[in-house]
C-alpha cells in the first residue's frame, strides 16, 4: 500500500505532537510531495523521505546545538551556564528540560519517518543495489538515533516498522534496546558501501562505528574489538596529520570537508548552518566576536584542564584563554571558551562547520579499549593505537614511534589503560559531546567530577546527572507509562 506523505506526518507518535518551543516549524522541510499513486514509488521519492530524517537530525534540537552541548554541560571539565547550567545533584535545570524534549522529539520524528520507509519501501520499483543502499541507510539512521536516545535517556519506547501506530508503548529496557541497535548496525554494514555516495550518508564503515559502540555497551567486547579492527585496518580512514595547532583547521574548520578522517559527519553549509559552535564563544575571542556562551572551561580551578599539557597541539587550538574584559571574564578571571569549531567568515548567526559524530580518531580509541576489555589487559597493539592520536597531538607523523610515545610497562594492568584512555579521549574528543557518554558508560562520572574538581565528594552525584527526564508530554499522550513510576530518578 502506498501512502502519501500526509499520512507520515499525520501518524507521528505521541511524543512528538506536541512541543515547547518547535511547534510545527519540522515542516518546513518535508519529503517532496507527489501524488499518492507514485508516492515513493522509486528511488529518487525513497531517498527524498530519508532526507528528511536528516533535516530533524542537523536541527538545532539534534545535532545543530542541543545534543552536544547539553551533553557538555554535564562533563567533567565544562560548565554550563542559562538553560545548559546543570548541577550533579539534580540534572538539568528547568532550561535543559525543555531542551531535552525537543531533543526527544527529533530523535522519534527520524524513527518515525525511517519506519514508515521500512513499511512502504517494498512497493517501491528498485534495483537490488538500490533497494539494498535505501534500506541499509534507512535501519542506520533509526539504530543511530536509538542510541542516542537510549544514552540520555535511557530505557525509552521502543517503535519499528511492526508497531509504529501503536502509540502507547512501554518503555523497553536498555540492553535490549542496544541489542537491536547492534544488530541493525551489522545488517546496514552489509548493504551500504564501501564509499560515500553523498556527502553526509553512511557507509558501511559508520555501521560498524555504531555496532562498536553498541558491543561497548553491551560489554561484548570481542563484537566491538571485531567491528573496529574491519574499521582500522581498512585501508580507507586516516588521522590528519598536523605540524602547528592551527592545522587542526583541516579537520574542524568550516572549509573542512570529507577528510580522510571522517566517517560520520553532520553537515552544514551556509545556507543550512549549526549553532552549536555559536555556543560554545563570547566577547571576545579570536574567531568571530559574538556567542551566547553556554558552555565555558577553567584552566586554573578544573583538574582535567590545568594538567593538560599546552604543547599539545590539541590544547592551543581547543582552548582560549579570555584575559580581557567579557562575558566570561565577569563569571571567572581563568576562564577558557572553546575555538574548536571555527569559522571566520560567520555573520554570527550561524557556522558552517560540521559536526565530527564519527572520526577514525574515534575508532582507534574504541578499537584500543576493545582489546583491552577482551583480554583483560592491554597490549602494543592496543597501546599503538593510542600513541598514535599522542604522536599527532604534538604534531609528530602519527604512523611512527617516537621517543615520547607511551610505553606498555607502565600502563600493562587494564585500570591503568584505562586511565590513560579516557585521559587520551577526553582530550581528543573535548567540545564533541562524547566525554559525558563516555564517562557514564565506563562508571566513572562520579569519581572523574571529584578528579576534575568539579564535585567535593561522590555523594554529591545525584539520580539526575545520569539521565535526562523522559518528556511531560509522552506521559500526557502515552498511556501505558506511568509519570509516578516511569520517570527517570530524579525528576
Amino acid at each position: 500500500m502506498k501512502r502519501t506523505l500526509l499520512l507520515i506526518l499525520a501518524l507521528f507518535g505521541a511524543s512528538t505532537l506536541t512541543t515547547s518551543c518547535e511547534e510545527w516549524s519540522f515542516l518546513d522541510e518535508h519529503p517532496k510531495k507527489v501524488d499518492a499513486t507514485t508516492f515513493m514509488s522509486n528511488a529518487e521519492e525513497v531517498q527524498s523521505v530519508i532526507n528528511s530524517i536528516y533535516y530533524q537530525l542537523r536541527r538545532n534540537p539534534g545535532f545543530g546545538r542541543y545534543l552536544s552541548v547539553l551533553s557538555e554541560s554535564l562533563a567533567d571539565y565544562c560548565y554550563g551556564r542559562g538553560n545548559y547550567a546543570t548541577s550533579y545533584a539534580s540534572g538539568l535545570t528547568s532550561g535543559g528540560i525543555g531542551l531535552s524534549k525537543d531533543t526527544w522529539a527529533v530523535l522519534y520524528r527520524a524513527i518515525r519517518f525511517s519506519n514508515e520507509i521500512l513499511s512502504q519501501i517494498d512497493g517501491a520499483t528498485l534495483s537490488q543495489l538500490q533497494y539494498d543502499q535505501l534500506t541499509g541507510e534507512t535501519r542506520y539512521l533509526r539504530a543511530f538515533s536509538y542510541s542516542y536516545l537510549v544514552k540520555y535517556f535511557g530505557a525509552v519506547p521502543f517503535f519499528d516498522e511492526t508497531n509504529m501506530s501503536n502509540f502507547n508503548k512501554p518503555r523497553t529496557p536498555e540492553r535490549e534496546i542496544w541489542e537491536f541497535i547492534a544488530r541493525e548496525a551489522a545488517d546496514a554494514a552489509d548493504l551500504l558501501p564501501e564509499t560515500v555516495v553523498m556527502a553526509g550518508h553512511p557507509t558501511r564503515y559508520a555501521a560498524l562505528m555504531l555496532r562498536t559502540e553498541a558491543c561497548l555497551y553491551l560489554e561484548d567486547w570481542s563484537g566491538a574489538a571485531s567491528a573496529a579492527e574491519e574499521i582500522v585496518t581498512s585501508g580507507r580512514y586516516a588521522l590528519v596529520e598536523v605540524s602547528a595547532a592551527d592545522d587542526f583547521d583541516d579537520l574542524y574548520g568550516y572549509k573542512a570537508n570529507a577528510t580522510q578522517e571522517e566517517i560520520f559527519y553532520f553537515k552544514y553549509n551556509r545556507d543550512e548552518g549549526a549553532t552549536f559552535p555559536w555556543m560554545y564563544l563570547c566577547k571576545p575571542n579570536p574567531v568571530f566576536a559574538t556567542g551566547a556562551l553556554g558552555i565555558y572551561t577553567d584552566y586554573a580551578n578544573n583538574r582535567f584542564i590545568a594538567d593538560w599539557d599546552p604543547a599539545d597541539l590539541r590544547y592551543q587550538y581547543s582552548l582560549y584563554k579570555q584575559t580581557e574584559n567579557g562575558t566570561l571574564n565577569s563569571l571567572t578571571k581563568t576562564g577558557m571558551i572553546c575555538l574548536k569549531y571555527r569559522d571566520q567568515e560567520t555573520d554570527g548567526s550561524t557556522m558552517a562547520n560540521d559536526f565530527p559524530v564519527y572520526r577514525y580518531a574515534d575508532a582507534l580509541l574504541y578499537y584500543a579499549e576493545a582489546i583491552c576489555r577482551r583480554d583483560g589487559k592491554p597490549n602494543s597493539t592496543a597501546l599503538e593505537m593510542i600513541n598514535r592520536i599522542h604522536r599527532r597531538a604534538y604534531g609528530l607523523n602519527p604512523m611512527q614511534a617516537h621517543a615520547s610515545d607511551y610505553k606498555l610497562a607502565d600502563y600493562s594492568t587494564q585500570e591503568a589503560f584505562m586511565e590513560l584512555l579516557l585521559k587520551e579521549r577526553g582530550y581528543e574528543t573535548i567540545f564533541e559531546g562524547k566525554r559525558y557518554c563516555d564517562l557514564k558508560r565506563c562508571g566513572k562520572l562520579a569519581e572523574y567530577a571529584v578528579k576534575a574538581g568539579r564535585i567535593a565528594s561522590v555523594s554529591e552525584v545525584g539520580d539526575a546527572a545520569y539521565w535526562w527526564p523522559i518528556p511531560t508530554d509522552e506521559f500526557n499522550y502515552n498511556t501505558a507509562l506511568d509519570p509516578a513510576k516511569d520517570q527517570n530518578p530524579g525528576y
